[in-house]
């Protein structure tokens, strides 16, 4: 094997992913093993007229939603109608088109992008199980409005997955996560109040035509991780009278990026730009390069309004493997009288200086130990 091989094969082998770092130790994520599926069957599929209207027509409703708030649409308005990571990273998923009112949208929303079964990974150690199922997520955050449309298709089929739920969760706009207490870099380890706190967490069903909906923000960034939004797809779960989902399984588990352009314009706005922490590129995040490398995990967009501080409209699609049961280790869990740390979970493992049971807990000695050991298999 020629050593250029060699070092493909380990860096793809190599199970430690940086992300999380804390100020004292580096923690890491454990890539799950990549599935790699093409859609390229489904391109028909996807351009058909009937499934690009549909497409359409329910991003076109949230876009002109987010106009007419800023006065710049009408209820009149007519209806609207009928990759290497490195070469992902160069792509503008801005659209190019001039927004006016009226126009049609046909042509902003048919590229939903994820050409490719999208790429599983390791949940993060941030994730509260127990959100409620909700559309707004912000709680008064502030930052620059997002609204993120994430339609969810079956690889095989090509068919859009209807009644499943998404589970998303962000940083806010200084690089903060709510509901996880004692997790380096994210508040003070002793206040228990953090695990009441729910912003910028929620979970949105599926409709017919496989699209859920967010409106939430543009995530902040934080050392050792590029810019990006955590989603769970899960498949027959039911909600229940209290707003939230039990049961089911998670046939996704992944995470979404967005154009290096747009985050470096987003930290010159308030209040990004009062974030100090250093910002990681994509082609620096090894959870980017995995998920880049034959796919495009980063959205597409547009501005609302005129200028980036009237909002965004973002969108992509998820090709997920419907047989799929991914595991899932939440930190916490979100109750009726707020959150409780997850005993069993990687935040509680690490503060034991455990292994995680998920890819967390590391501190720079284990995981530089352990990369070496795995190379040496």
């Amino acid at each position: 094997m020629g050593i250029k091989n060699l070092l493909s094969s380990l860096l793809l082998a190599a199970p430690l992913v940086l992300a999380h770092p804390g100020k004292e130790e580096i923690h890491a994520h454990r890539a799950l093993p990549l599935e790699r599926k093409s859609l390229d069957h489904c391109e028909k599929h996807f351009s058909d007229p009937e499934f690009v209207t549909r497409t359409v027509e329910i991003h076109g409703r949230e876009f002109a939603r987010l106009r007419r708030e800023l006065g710049l649409e009408t209820e009149e308005s007519p209806k609207l109608k009928p990759r290497d990571y490195i070469s992902v990273s160069r792509i503008d998923h801005k659209s190019n088109k001039t927004v006016t009112k009226g126009m049609d949208l046909s042509n902003l929303f048919s590229d939903a992008g994820a050409c490719m079964l999208m790429p599983a990974v390791d949940q993060g150690p941030l994730y509260v199980k127990g959100e409620q199922v909700r559309k707004d997520i912000t709680e008064k955050e502030p930052g620059i409005k997002m609204t993120l449309a994430i339609q969810v298709v079956d690889y095989k089929t090509c068919k859009a997955v209807p009644n499943a739920y998404v589970d998303i969760w962000s940083s806010n706009s200084t690089g903060i996560y709510t509901g996880v207490q004692g997790y380096p870099g994210m508040g003070d380890p002793k206040d228990a109040s953090i695990l009441k706190l729910t912003a910028l967490r929620g979970i949105q069903p599926t409709d017919d035509h496989g699209v859920a909906a967010f409106d939430g923000l543009l995530p902040g960034h934080y050392e050792g991780r590029a810019t990006h939004i955590h989603a769970i797809v899960y498949l027959g779960a039911t909600k229940q009278a209290n707003n939230t989902i039990t049961g089911g399984k998670a046939a996704h588990v992944g995470q979404l990026y967005f154009d290096q352009s747009l985050l470096t314009a987003v930290n010159k706005i308030t209040p990004y730009v009062g974030n100090k922490q250093a910002v990681t590129l994509n082609t620096a995040d090894f959870l980017f390069m995995q998920g880049a490398n034959g796919d495009d995990p980063i959205v597409r967009y547009a501005l609302v309004g005129k200028t980036l501080a009237d909002g965004v409209f973002a969108w992509i699609r998820f090709g997920i493997n419907q047989n799929a049961n991914k595991p899932v280790s939440p930190a916490a869990f979100m109750g009726p009288s707020g959150g409780v740390m997850n005993p069993n979970g990687p935040v509680a493992q690490l503060q034991r200086g455990g292994f995680g049971g998920g890819g967390f807990g590391f501190g720079k000695r284990d995981a530089a130990q352990h990369e070496d050991e795995k190379a040496r298999e």
